[in-house]
């Protein structure tokens, strides 16, 4: 175990597992990153050529070597382990529909393919589909307990029809065709049951059982999902409620282990209903690039646990402290970047120290 060997991989699965049932004691959960001693690193920049970004996206052999490149030059403190990035881009559980276009760029995008409902139909031959698929069967044989696979982002059905229907169309469509959103949305969050099973079933072994949220270094001993909304960033909460609540609370009710991922403080405005999903286990705060971070948002953070809900989110070391002398450390995890091994381990001390429990 190349990876796993530097790190107590049976004593962090379970720290996981305790946080995912508040049941946290000695310190709040706490993944911690920095640049290995002597390793060398290596760059891996997005190809310019339009098929060559393609293959950067999908070819499992590049995927698998550019991982293993970075695992090997990254130290992992405290909860911290190596996970493979099955990176497909947001909600593409739009690309299983017959007709997708997907773009590849700095992530991966769709162009507006679909103007008529009626047109939304499940294709298991779509170029998506087949890659996701057969590439989750490539990563689980390839990591022989070396490290965890992440499940690729399929959550968000509401997010996978603006992408085929195009923002400003689909905005549009809570007015003019309402009853034709919602039954669209519907059919892909079937299809997200169905693919979601599908792919807890094949990377279950190389996931010692659980399920990971790769991105946010998270795993689970059962079926995890994330949860997800970002068109409601656009939304006010009645149209919240009316269009995209159900689709968030069917899956929490579908999975063993839940996580909304919170994308930005637009969404303030619907945590009432968010939090009031009562299989819901976990908010991911995301700190949005040039906008104000966590720390900025204690009181929201504070009313994410009163109602029961674990807090996710990242910080900076200088941060650590005021997240920790705030919040309840029995489910809260946080996820920092150091800048030498030594500040890594520097840093799960300091969370040892200062963890509160209440």
């Amino acid at each position: 175990m190349p990876y796993f060997g530097n790190i107590d991989w049976n004593h962090i699965r379970k720290r996981h597992a305790d946080f995912w049932n508040g049941e946290l004691t000695d310190s709040c959960l706490l993944s911690v990153y920095a640049p290995r001693e002597g390793a060398l690193r290596q760059s891996f920049p997005m190809p310019q050529n339009k098929e060559e970004r393609m293959r950067w996206w999908l070819d499992a052999e590049q995927v698998i070597a550019r991982f293993r490149a970075q695992a090997s030059a990254m130290y992992y403190a405290g909860d911290a382990f190596p996970i493979l990035n099955c990176n497909v881009g947001p909600a593409c559980i739009a690309g299983f529909f017959a007709g997708s276009i997907p773009r590849f760029e700095d992530s991966i995008w769709y162009e507006h393919t679909l103007d008529d409902y009626a047109d939304l139909i499940f294709d298991p031959n779509s170029l998506m589909y087949k890659t996701v698929f057969a590439n989750a069967k490539i990563f689980a044989n390839d990591a022989n307990g070396d490290y965890v696979v992440g499940t690729p982002d399929i959550s968000s059905a509401a997010d996978a029809i603006s992408h085929l229907r195009g923002p400003g169309n689909f905005l549009l469509d809570f007015v003019d065709r309402p009853d034709k959103l919602k039954r669209a949305i519907n059919i892909a969050l079937d299809v997200w049951e169905k693919t979601s099973t599908l792919l807890q079933d094949m990377l279950a072994k190389a996931n010692f059982g659980g399920s990971s949220i790769a991105w946010l270094n998270t795993w689970a001993p059962g079926f995890m999902g994330q949860l997800q909304s970002d068109c409601s960033v656009m939304v006010s909460p009645d149209m919240f409620e009316a269009f995209l609540l159900r689709e968030l609370t069917v899956q929490a009710s579908k999975l063993e282990y839940s996580l909304y991922h919170l994308d930005g403080e637009e969404q303030i405005r619907h945590l009432p209903y968010i939090l009031a999903i009562p299989e819901l286990d976990v908010v991911q705060w995301t700190n949005v690039a040039s906008r104000r971070t966590a720390t900025s948002f204690i009181p929201q953070l504070q009313q994410i646990q009163a109602a029961g809900k674990g807090v996710l989110t990242g910080c900076t070391p200088a941060e650590l402290p005021i997240l920790l002398e705030s919040l309840n450390a029995r489910n809260l995890y946080l996820r920092v970047w150091a800048n030498e091994e030594d500040e890594a381990d520097a840093i799960v001390e300091i969370a040892k120290k200062l963890s509160r429990f209440y």
